[in-house]
């Protein structure tokens, strides 16, 4: 049930319209109207009644829908490519027409696990930092390194080589392959390009990378481009963690 009155990014989230903090740049760049009024504050109240205009097209609350898909290669995790490349919501029937979005980002060519939904208030929620959603990679990287070198470089913190710093990662797996080591981390971050850019800092390279686990939830069983839908409360306990 919508509980009102809601702050106008949380109603636009509801309405399919994307992440909160997406819609929270829609009010201030004066794209919202509310009973014909233009608003560029975030926070200003919609009351049940209201008319509420996105770029002149009117915005009415969705089902919410939540989704989670084995991502393919060659896929982008953006509702407004410019280049033509395919879009990760086109794998489920009618991702466009029900507003759906995939929760944070996984590179073109990196495959796995991800949150596709249209629920603006649970994908702030998982992609937000201070949810500590816990993320598993599991990663093919240039060299032979042992499991020693690897925690060593790795779980007390990594300097990025632009700026940043990553820490709590922790190594699941490794496996030597000669020439090449297959590793699997766990992460809270979703910094863009993160997993790569923190074997590039340690002196390494990622050949192949795959999105094994968000949360509590894992990708066994699923095909690549597979997807299955879930419900609200799995997204709470197995992504979210809550009881």
């Amino acid at each position: 049930m919508t509980e009102y009155p809601m702050r106008v990014q949380k109603y636009l989230a509801r309405c399919g319209a994307g992440p909160r903090r997406k819609c929270d740049i829609m009010v201030i760049e004066g794209r919202v109207r509310i009973n014909g009024e233009s608003i560029e504050t975030p926070g200003t109240l919609v009351n049940e009644g209201d008319h509420v205009l996105l770029d002149g097209k009117i915005m009415s609350p969705l089902k919410m829908r939540y989704f989670l898909l084995n991502k393919p290669a060659g896929y982008v995790c953006v509702n407004n490519d410019s280049r033509g490349r395919t879009w990760v919501v086109d794998l489920i029937p009618k991702g466009r027409e029900l507003g759906l979005f995939s929760v944070g980002r996984l590179d073109l060519d990196t495959t796995g696990l991800i949150v596709i939904t249209n629920d603006g208030e649970i994908g702030n929620r998982i992609s937000h930092p201070s949810s500590m959603v816990t993320k598993e990679y599991r990663a093919l990287i240039r060299g032979h390194w042992t499991v020693k070198e690897l925690i060593s470089r790795l779980e007390k913190g990594v300097d990025l080589l632009d700026r940043g710093r990553v820490t709590g990662i922790k190594v699941v797996k490794v496996v030597d392959e000669g020439e090449t080591t297959r590793i699997s981390i766990t992460i809270h971050e979703g910094r863009k390009h993160v997993v790569k850019r923190i074997f590039k800092a340690i002196g390494s390279r990622v050949i192949e990378l795959e999105r094994t686990a968000i949360g509590d939830q894992r990708i066994e069983g699923m095909n690549i481009g597979e997807w299955v839908e879930i419900d609200h409360d799995t997204i709470s306990k197995k992504i979210l963690g809550e009881v």
